[in-house]
Parts: C-alpha cells; structure tokens; sequence
C-alpha cells in the first residue's frame, strides 16, 4: 500500500511539473505572437508599409496557424506528443528569432507563417497530454491553469515589448529575447515524462465501441439532427 501510495505521489508531482512547463510554453506562445501587434509602426516606417501589407502580416498567420492544426492535432493523436511540442517549440522560437534579422517585409510574412506552423502544433498536444496526466476530477482546474498562460502571455507583451524596443533602440530586439525561452522549454519537453499507456488503453477502448453499429449511430445522431436543423 505504501509503495502504491508513494507511486502515486510521484506520479501527481510529475503531472503538476509538467503542467507548469506546458502553462509557461503556451505564455510565450501568445507572447510571441503578440509581437508583431505592438511593434506594428516601427515596421511600417521602415518598410514603408501600406495597411494591406499591415493586415496581411495577422491574417496570414491566422490561416496558417488554422489550417495546420488539422494535421498537427492527428499527429499528436497517432505519435509521440513530447517531440511535437518539442520540434514545435523549437520552430517557432528559431523562427520568431529569425523574424529579427529579415531585411524585407515579404521575407518577414514568409517567416511569420512558419511562426504559425510551429505554434499550431502545441495546443493539440498539449491539451491531450493534460486530459492523460489529469483525472476526471482534477482535468477541469489543470486546463484552467494551462490556459492562464494566453492572458497573462499578452500582459507579459504589453508590458514588456515597448521597454525593450527603447532599451535597445531598435524593434528587431523582442524577437531575439523572445526565442530564448522557448528553445531552453523545447528541451524540457523532449526529457518530460509522457503517460502514453493510459492514452493507448483509452484508444482501444473507443475503437472497440465505435466497431459497434449502434454505438456509432448513437454517437453520430445528434451531429445529424444538428445538420438537419441548420
């Protein structure tokens, strides 16, 4: 009993420590892609931007970011979700370094949607490693604390980004120092422990229910009515 007691113990503390590292991850993740918002006038007069060109830089991101979460999410399904948030983070912190030294706002764009390949691949996985580190009981306030990181991510840049352009005299400064942290977490991500067995279990599971006609036309029923009405 007490050797289970102090397994699980451990497995508690390791749950919580990586939490704590997926809610600083997602924080710089919404740090870096607030960047671009707040240095916006900067970049407009060095390149001699019209506000097309200013609005391409977020739509393109957003596209990108949105339509790569469909792959990225059913890899972090069928594979290792540790060296997706590992190359994920190292992506878009080596990419959002390399936004600070581009000459050209086209090369910058082009930059700015691999930012949005490599921030893609992290809410996937980290939100289906949280449902397996987490019970039930405990899921709701671990996601809670996970997404904490989004608010506070955006107040750290708001607070923050304007200082550095001033400190350093030039605009290209916030993304350097941004892309330090996540390459030192894109690191800890590949070392973190990842609870695959309970995952797996869970999956075969549903694949046995989803073989079973009628499991499958109670699952699938209400997404039709949904469709009939609209």
């Amino acid at each position: 009993m007490n050797t289970l007691q102090a397994e699980n113990a451990t497995q508690a503390a390791n749950a919580w420590r990586v939490l704590f590292l997926l809610f600083l991850a997602n924080l710089f993740n919404f740090f870096d892609r607030t960047i671009p918002a707040i240095i916006v006038e900067p970049i407009r007069l060095e390149w001699h931007l019209s506000d097309f060109q200013l609005g391409l830089l977020g739509t393109a991101f957003t596209l990108v970011y949105a339509f790569a979460g469909l792959p990225l999410g059913r890899m972090a399904d069928n594979g290792s979700r540790k060296k997706l948030m590992g190359c994920g983070l190292a992506v878009w912190s080596g990419l959002t370094a390399v936004n600070g030294m581009v000459g050209s706002f086209w090369t910058f764009l082009l930059v700015r949607m691999g930012v949005g390949i490599g921030e893609a691949s992290y809410a996937p996985a980290a939100n289906s490693l949280i449902g397996d580190l987490f019970p039930a009981h405990r899921r709701a306030r671990a996601m809670g604390l996970f997404m904490l990181g989004l608010p506070l991510g955006l107040l750290l840049a708001f607070f923050t980004i304007g200082a550095m352009v001033k400190a350093f005299d030039s605009w290209r400064a916030p993304f350097f120092i941004a892309a330090v942290p996540g390459c030192c977490w894109s690191c800890s991500s590949f070392s973190s422990r990842s609870p695959g067995a309970a995952r797996l279990k869970a999956c075969g599971c549903q694949r046995r229910r989803l073989k079973s006609r009628s499991a499958v036309c109670c699952r699938f029923r209400p997404f039709v009515g949904w469709c009939w009405a609209v």
